[in-house]
C-alpha cells in the first residue's frame, strides 16, 4: 500500500506543472467566454487566399509541438518518477527542488495566462482584418487595387486601396462585445463617434483615430517621395461587427466593415489617371516585396 501511495504521490507532483498551466488556460478561456463575445461570425466570412492552408499549417505546428512534448515526457518521466519515488519512500524532503519548482510553477501559470490573453487579442485582430479583406474583394471587381499588410517604419498598414478617386489607408480594429453591456440593457453592438471620441457601450477610446491619421500621413509622405509627385492619402477606420453611429462629423470615414464597398467609392480623395495608379501600385508592390526597405 505504501508503494502505491508513494507512486501516486510522485506522479501527482510530476504532472503538477502541466496541470497548473492547463488550470490557468482553462480559467482564462472561461473568464473570457463569460465576459465577451466576438463582433463577427468567423464562419460567415469570405475566405481569402491561403486561409485553408494557413489553418492546416497552424494545426500541424501544434501537432509537432505536442509530439515533441510527448517524446520528451516519455524519456524523462521514468527517471524523474524513480528519483522522486525514492525521496517519498525514504521520507526525505527535497527542499532544493521545492525552492526551484514552486516559483517555476507560479511563473508558468502567470505567463500562460498572459500569453493566452495576448493570443486572443491577436486572433481578434486577425479576424477583423479577414472580415475587412472579405469586403475589399467587392472593390477589386470595381477596378480598385487592394494591398494587405503593407510594411512601414515599425508598423504595418492593414489595407491600402488605390483607385481613380484616390489612395486610402485602412486601419482595422477588432473589439470584443462585452456580455455585461447586453445584460445591463445597453446596445452592445453600438459604437458612437462624438467629439472626436469613440464611445463603446462601456468604454471610450481616442487612440485609434490618431493612429489611423498618422498612418495615412506616413503613407502620403512615402508615396509622394517614391512617385515624385503629390499623392493624397485618406485614412479609413473600420470596426468589423459594430454599428457605427456618427453623433458629430468625423475627421475621416469611420465605418463598419460592411460599409467599405459603398463608402470608399463615394469619397472624393484625389483624381488619379491610370498612369498615376500604375506608378503608385508599382511602389506599393516594391514596398511589399522589400519589407521595411525603401523602394
Amino acid at each position: 500500500m505504501d508503494e502505491i501511495i508513494s507512486g501516486a504521490l510522485a506522479i501527482i507532483i510530476l504532472v503538477s506543472g502541466t496541470y497548473a498551466v492547463l488550470f490557468a488556460l482553462y480559467f482564462n478561456i472561461k473568464n473570457h467566454e463569460r465576459t465577451a463575445r466576438l463582433p463577427v461570425d468567423r464562419t460567415k466570412l469570405i475566405r481569402v487566399a491561403g486561409y485553408g492552408l494557413n489553418k492546416q499549417i497552424n494545426e500541424k505546428a501544434v501537432d509537432i509541438l505536442g509530439i515533441t512534448f510527448g517524446a520528451t515526457v516519455c524519456i524523462l518521466m521514468p527517471f524523474a518518477f524513480n528519483g522522486l519515488n525514492q525521496f517519498i519512500k525514504n521520507h526525505e524532503v527535497p527542499y532544493l527542488f521545492i525552492i526551484i519548482i514552486i516559483p517555476c510553477i507560479a511563473y508558468s501559470m502567470k505567463k500562460s495566462w498572459k500569453t493566452a490573453t495576448e493570443l486572443r487579442k491577436l486572433k481578434l485582430g486577425y479576424d477583423a482584418e479577414i472580415a475587412c479583406a472579405s469586403e475589399l474583394i467587392y472593390l477589386q471587381s470595381s477596378g480598385y487595387q487592394v494591398f494587405h499588410d503593407v510594411q512601414a517604419d515599425g508598423f504595418n498598414i492593414d489595407h491600402l486601396v488605390v483607385g481613380k478617386n484616390g489612395v486610402f489607408a485602412i486601419e482595422t480594429k477588432g473589439r470584443h462585445k462585452r456580455i455585461k453591456d447586453k445584460e445591463n440593457g445597453n446596445k452592445d453592438y453600438l459604437l458612437e463617434f462624438e467629439n472626436n471620441a469613440l464611445k463603446f457601450p462601456s468604454w471610450v477610446e481616442k487612440k485609434p483615430i490618431e493612429q489611423a491619421s498618422n498612418q495615412a500621413k506616413w503613407v502620403q509622405k512615402w508615396l509622394t517621395q517614391a512617385v515624385g509627385s503629390e499623392v493624397k492619402v485618406l485614412p479609413v477606420l473600420v470596426f468589423p461587427g459594430w454599428y457605427v453611429a456618427l453623433k458629430s462629423k468625423p475627421p475621416f470615414a469611420i465605418i463598419n466593415h460592411k460599409q467599405i464597398a459603398k463608402t470608399i467609392p463615394s469619397i472624393n480623395g484625389m483624381s488619379l489617371d491610370q498612369t498615376q495608379i500604375n506608378a503608385i501600385c508599382y511602389q506599393v508592390v516594391q514596398r511589399s516585396m522589400n519589407g521595411d526597405n525603401k523602394a
